[in-house]
């Protein structure tokens, strides 16, 4: 297991989710960048709201990957003296790395990142090459019909998904 340091996770945790995505944990780094990408798109449309949780998302993103990088630090140096120290009380062979509570594990769905390219290259392709529908949209407030939408559409998903309803 390769060791990663902690004042280049708390340098690249400057840009929401990279931090989490340098120790391992891409899908929570990528929920990270979603989230903060959405605060940014809908400040306009609800300026007193969106700063707030932009601010709140970024600061709890920072200290979520500073724990994670010293909980990290401790699991290797636990690791290393099951392995090497010789009072060990285990053979080194059955400590397994992704037994341990929250160790990242890499199960992304490719379909749902590229959902959410295509979607951001559309809100892109609007945004340059179609300046006039983009200065309608907004003065329509699409951010939060969108944004009410989205809820409305998770919820369903989580209501569908709940097995003790």
């Amino acid at each position: 297991m390769i060791k990663k340091k902690r004042w280049l996770t708390f340098m690249l945790a400057m840009v929401p989710g990279l931090g989490h995505m340098y120790l391992g944990f891409k899908k929570l780094g990528l929920q990270f960048m979603i989230g903060a990408f959405v605060c940014i798109i809908f400040i306009p449309s609800m300026p007193t709201v969106f700063p707030f949780a932009l601010a709140a998302l970024w600061f709890y993103q920072l200290f979520d990957a500073l724990q994670k990088a010293t909980w990290m630090k401790i699991s290797i140096a636990e690791h290393e003296r099951l392995m090497f120290h010789p009072d060990s009380f285990g053979a080194p062979w059955t400590f397994d790395m992704n037994s341990l509570p929250g160790f990242p594990q890499d199960d992304i769905n490719p379909a749902w990142v590229g959902g959410a390219c295509v979607v951001a290259g559309v809100l892109l392709l609007i945004i340059t090459a179609f300046p006039t529908l983009w200065s309608i949209l907004t003065e329509i407030n699409i951010g939060t019909i969108l944004l009410s939408v989205g809820l409305i559409g998770y919820g369903l998903r989580m209501l569908k998904n709940n097995t003790r309803a």
